[in-house]
């Protein structure tokens, strides 16, 4: 399995999109706002939709392998199980990030 070498383009620019609410979660953790924590909420619910979109994504791959399957052979089921986990891996990832980044929140929210 090569983990994030064999996602898709689209899935690694959700994990990017997805980065961006955990780099503004440190930023709050060091310098607590009102304006950044206002501004947590919006950069959240678009990173989970990138997220959801790249989760989607991988299904779609995976039922795209699956449809390429000429029978029920260990190498067929090992090839559609290897498209499946290559585009969860990112997936994954991104909600990590997104909880990194309430994570920070929660240590500035402290601070202030």
């Amino acid at each position: 399995m090569k983990g994030f070498a064999g996602a898709s383009l689209a899935s690694l620019l959700s994990l990017l999109v997805c980065s961006v609410p955990m780099v503004a979660g440190a930023w709050f953790a060091l310098r607590p706002s009102e304006r950044l924590l206002a501004m947590m909420r919006p950069l959240t619910l678009g990173a989970i939709f990138a997220a959801i979109g790249s989760l989607i994504l991988a299904m779609a791959n995976g039922f795209v392998a699956v449809s390429m399957m000429k029978g029920l052979d260990l190498a067929g089921v090992q090839l559609v199980g290897a498209v499946f986990m290559e585009g969860l891996a990112p997936v994954v990832a991104s909600f990590a990030t997104l909880a990194a980044a309430w994570f920070l929140v929660a240590i500035g929210m402290r601070r202030s």
